[in-house]
């Protein structure tokens, strides 16, 4: 589908009576207008550019003579989207619309239906379409893909063209070589869905030059052929590619012709090997700025130093590095990765660039088990900085120099020589022991200092066993968490946490979408060395009732707790004057200091 701006609320529009309910009044002057009829036709045709064509014609062609007048004049530009309509009425907006008003359709996006043989015949998408810019093409057949784009060579304004194909994949490289001499075209991409094996792209590159900047290839090929599409592609920008699989033959370095203008590399799926890839990269653009793929199969992807050298001697102005590395775990399987060379991650190189190492383990990714390794820059998972907060706080400068690095690492900034640990939905997980034993190989190679838990529920005695499982960690973020305590903690489930109390290191503790204090009061128990916690408050639990919790027990359990972040539902907006009551009555604490960003409340507690 074409990029749409929003619509304004179409329903308002959609019948006379109601339009005339939608009233407006503007003080200018003492001047009121107090109909939307008298609004200028400027910014009637700027609510058009918001709304489908259909839509327009829907709400406005039987209003009156002057709407009728606006639809219909020559300036009006149109954007069509009859992918949403339904294949019985496809026939009636083409016949009363589209055909009508080809000159005045910038975006057209038709679907090709099966049930009904309809197919471009409704109307030619030929040279007659002057303003046409966009177009989208959805479910088409071959026999009526491949005349269409030959026709559509006399189309003086088309930049950007999508088309989702599904049918004969021999197809795929004539329709290829019949959209690259679409002689205006900027945007190119071609969706098609089926197994590699079925299909191979052939281009002839012989004078089979075009002008595309950006080109997604929204299917599977090998590298050769993705290095014949470049042949033909010498002002390409922008590279989006679903799959990219091991070339059909060897890549000859020499017959690479770089291209300097590309500056983005986005690979969805990467089953080639590393030297392939890294032959590919040394050659392709010295101008690279972004590279992201996700890779799979070939261990050596996990070899820093060889990124390190392929980076500093080829790429240069590379500052957007986004690498994932994808185990798969099985029971009783054997990792081929040498866990200590991950360490290589963590030198000056990668510290300089602020390109984050992180490790993740998912347990519920297609029914498979995976260790995700990647490396992404910094400002990833920034969500407010240390500066912000502290301007907006205006703590003194004596408490700035404590607080700076609490805020720096519990607001989400990762400070680049942390090594991060995510966990997602491991109760799910069909071999746990499996998990639990690579995380224990894990961390006796790659130190753990942060954890991340993204999980719907979890079971306590599985979080302890985890926790069991890196003892080095300083932060640690749950994210949705519901304690689900199928039993009561075991006598030696009880002393292990009793005895994890008292051995972790963790100081910083954020817990999203609390629906009550039970995990708190876990927490708690856990993390006696808690120096900041950072929750967000749900409507199950007011923010007061947790304020009063958390200062009842700072004491006992937390005494070494000093900063204290209170995300609050937005209805609770304005509610420091209600906490500093409560805190200064009851008289929770007395030495403390009591701010609000936005609908975040910070509690600064002193010694």
């Amino acid at each position: 589908m074409f990029a749409v701006k929003p619509p304004l609320n179409n329903k308002q529009f959609l019948r006379k009576e109601e339009a005339e309910k939608y009233r407006i009044v503007i003080n200018n002057d003492k001047k009121i207008i107090s109909c939307i009829e008298n609004l200028s036709n400027e910014i009637f045709y700027e609510i058009f550019d918001f709304l489908d064509g259909c839509e327009i014609y829907q709400a406005f062609s039987n209003l009156n003579s002057r709407f009728q007048t606006l639809i219909t004049c020559s300036t009006l530009r149109l954007k069509i989207d009859l992918s949403t309509r339904p294949d019985s009425s496809l026939e009636y907006w083409s016949k009363y619309v589209v055909v009508p008003n080809k000159d005045r359709i910038i975006a057209l996006s038709w679907p090709f239906s099966y049930d009904h043989d309809l197919g471009y015949t409704l109307f030619n998408i030929d040279s007659s379409f002057i303003r046409l810019e966009i177009l989208t093409l959805r479910s088409i057949r071959a026999k009526d893909l491949i005349p269409l784009l030959i026709n559509m060579i006399s189309l003086p304004h088309l930049f950007s063209l999508t088309i989702n194909y599904d049918e004969d994949p021999q197809e795929i490289s004539n329709i290829y070589q019949a959209s690259f001499n679409l002689s205006m075209l900027k945007y190119f991409k071609l969706s098609f869905f089926a197994f590699e094996t079925l299909f191979s792209i052939s281009i002839n590159v012989d004078k089979q030059l075009t002008a595309i900047k950006y080109l997604v290839i929204d299917h599977c090929c090998s590298l050769d052929e993705l290095i014949a599409l470049f042949s033909c592609t010498p002002q390409l920008c922008r590279l989006t590619c679903e799959q990219v699989n091991e070339s059909h033959k060897d890549i000859v370095k020499d017959t690479l012709c770089p291209i300097l203008s590309l500056t983005r590399i986005s690979i969805g799926r990467c089953y080639a090997k590393f030297n392939e890839i890294e032959i590919f990269l040394t050659k392709i653009s010295s101008q690279l700025e972004e590279l992201r793929f996700n890779s799979f199969s070939d261990v050596n992807y996990l070899d820093a130093n060889r990124w390190e050298r392929i980076i500093s001697q080829y790429l240069q102005h590379l500052n957007i590095f986004e690498f994932q590395y994808n185990e798969i775990i099985e029971r009783y399987s054997q990792t081929t990765i040498d866990y200590g060379r991950l360490n290589q991650f963590k030198s000056s190189f990668w510290i300089k660039q602020k390109w984050i190492f992180k490790i993740s383990i998912d347990t519920d990714s297609s029914d498979k088990n995976v260790i995700v390794f990647s490396i992404f820059p910094d400002r990833k998972i920034r969500s407010n900085s240390y500066e912000k907060v502290k301007n907006d706080i205006n703590f003194n400068d004596d408490v700035d120099q404590n607080m700076e690095q609490v805020y720096a690492t519990t607001s989400s900034i990762m400070l680049a020589e942390t090594n991060q640990l995510d966990i997602i939905d491991l109760s799910n997980s069909k071999y746990n022991e499996s998990c639990f034993d690579r995380i224990g190989r894990i961390q006796a190679a790659v130190k753990i200092t942060r954890l991340n838990i993204i999980a719907s529920e979890m079971f306590m005695e599985t979080l302890i066993e985890i926790i069991g499982c890196v003892p080095d960690i300083d932060s640690l973020v749950i994210s949705s968490l519901e304690m689900v305590p199928i039993r009561c903690l075991s006598t030696e489930e009880a002393k292990t946490l009793r005895l994890l109390s008292v051995k972790n290191v963790i100081t910083k503790v954020t817990l999203h979408q609390m629906n009550d204090l039970a995990p708190v009061k876990f927490l708690l128990h856990l993390c006696r060395r808690m120096k900041y916690l950072d929750v967000d408050c749900t409507k199950n639990v007011l923010p007061e009732t947790f304020l009063r919790f958390i200062l009842m027990h700072k004491i006992k359990h937390i005494s070494r707790l000093s900063v204290l972040c209170l995300k609050i539902p937005e209805t609770d907006i304005d509610i420091v004057d209600k906490l500093k009551g409560i805190i200064d009555i009851e008289q929770l604490c007395f030495d403390y200091k009591i701010e609000q960003i936005d609908n975040k409340i910070y509690l600064r507690l002193f010694a």
